[in-house]
């Protein structure tokens, strides 16, 4: 969770996971909502129910993605350690002709700068190794989401390219995790706001970041923003809020921003649906992507973890709803496989605005090497959007920064060593 450097502010909240009491155990998961095609207050959730001791991280003691924490209980007695392979028939294809991957690599490291990330570029051999960076804008009010003045002053002037993290919701605080605000949720959804964000868009262009990435509502099937679809306020407003902003945005002179659509990886996320109903439409995306931790079962094979992550299942292959096909090709769950087929049927930009290793103490694979070099790997092969590595310890990925120079100090030696070798020159 970024601190705000300067100012003293802190970045520290929590979400508590609901657990509901069915039969034996069970957590109530939202499995169908808003069909992007019809009015978003058209359909109504349908709960279902599954064992959450085959949940991902169903025995971290916290669990961090981004700006949120979610404590969920210890039931490793009761969580499968069986894991799928890799089908066949959902490995993903590179996109034709090959990927255009060069220099799509960031950094997020929570310091609101560009110094640090320069020092890992240079690090890797080349301030061409890095090109982009990632901020999250203040949530404490529509007012503190359309002027982004201390964010802007912080950036001005980087050589990076920037990925902005907007809020299509306040929290009343400057971390982007709140309960859901259905009234403001719904104002969102009207077009009532939509001047608050024509404002940001107007900030951002004279800036200079008129060609910004922004990423709204991300991490939208899990419980811990108020964007939230795992309630029934989000499901009927997320595609007409999504709208809206892109709408307002790109109406000031001088905008060119690229909009992404950020699911999370299914093997990650306690709260999922059939996400295809939430996609606003490619009139309003530029880039489709995943958040990827390394967290699906510290006490797995690291192979086992990224299968998971491949195939979007958590332990014993489970997800919470399989995605529809595309052009006959089925999928077990929202992984990697997956976000190439979608993107690819769509014509978008494929992305990871975070991914990241996870503290071993928290259902992660720690100091990793294996998750790096295959996530090197499939980077070269399929991005050509931002892929921003996850710099920074918010409890959850605790010790695993990479050990740069002049940027930052981890306990993940391993990892680091795989990192500069997979990206060196890259």
């Amino acid at each position: 969770m970024p601190r705000r450097a300067g100012t003293g502010w802190r970045y520290a909240t929590a979400f508590a996971a609901i657990f509901i009491a069915l039969g034996a155990s069970t957590f109530a998961l939202r499995t169908t909502g808003v069909n992007a095609s019809l009015p978003a207050s058209e359909d109504l959730p349908i709960l279902a129910t599954v064992p959450h001791g085959n949940m991902a991280s169903a025995d971290a003691a916290g669990v961090v993605y981004g700006f949120y924490v979610a404590s969920l209980p210890d039931d490793s007695s009761t969580r499968p350690r069986s894991h799928p392979t890799a089908s066949s028939g959902s490995v993903a294809e590179p996109r034709a002709g090959g990927s255009d991957s060069s220099g799509v690599l960031g950094i997020y490291d929570g310091n609101h700068s560009s110094a640090g990330i320069e020092a890992t570029a240079d690090w890797l051999g080349s301030s061409q190794d890095v090109q982009y960076a990632e901020d999250f804008l203040d949530d404490t009010s529509f007012t503190t989401i359309s002027d982004p003045s201390w964010f802007i002053s912080q950036w001005q002037g980087t050589p990076l390219k920037m990925v902005w993290g907007v809020p299509m919701v306040p929290c009343g605080a400057p971390s982007t995790q709140c309960s859901p605000n259905a009234s403001a949720f719904d104002s969102v959804a009207s077009g009532a706001d939509d001047n608050y964000y024509a404002t940001l868009a107007q900030n951002l262009v004279a800036a200079g970041f008129g060609s910004s990435y922004i990423r709204l509502g991300w991490e939208f099937q899990g419980g811990w923003f108020p964007w939230s679809i795992c309630n029934s306020d989000g499901q009927k407003d997320f595609v007409a809020a999504f709208r809206n902003i892109v709408t307002s945005m790109r109406s000031v002179s001088g905008a060119n921003f690229q909009f992404i659509w950020n699911p999370d990886d299914s093997a990650n996320t306690s709260c999922s649906g059939q996400l295809e109903d939430y996609y606003p439409g490619d009139n309003y995306v530029n880039m489709v992507a995943l958040d990827v931790y390394d967290m699906n079962g510290g006490n797995d094979s690291d192979s086992a973890r990224w299968s998971d992550l491949v195939n979007g299942v958590n332990a014993g292959g489970w997800t919470a709803t399989a995605p529809e096909a595309i052009n006959g090709q089925s999928f077990e769950g929202y992984g990697l496989n997956w976000l190439v087929a979608f993107a690819n049927e769509h014509g978008k930009e494929i992305g990871l605005p975070e991914w990241g290793l996870w503290s071993s103490s928290n259902d992660g694979g720690g100091d990793d090497p294996y998750f790096i070099n295959q996530m090197a790997s499939w980077i070269k092969t399929y991005a050509t959007g931002p892929t921003i590595f996850w710099n920074y310890d918010d409890g959850a990925t605790d010790g695993t920064m990479l050990t740069v120079p002049n940027e930052s100090t981890g306990a993940v030696p391993d990892a680091t060593a795989a990192f500069r070798s997979d990206f060196e020159g890259y």
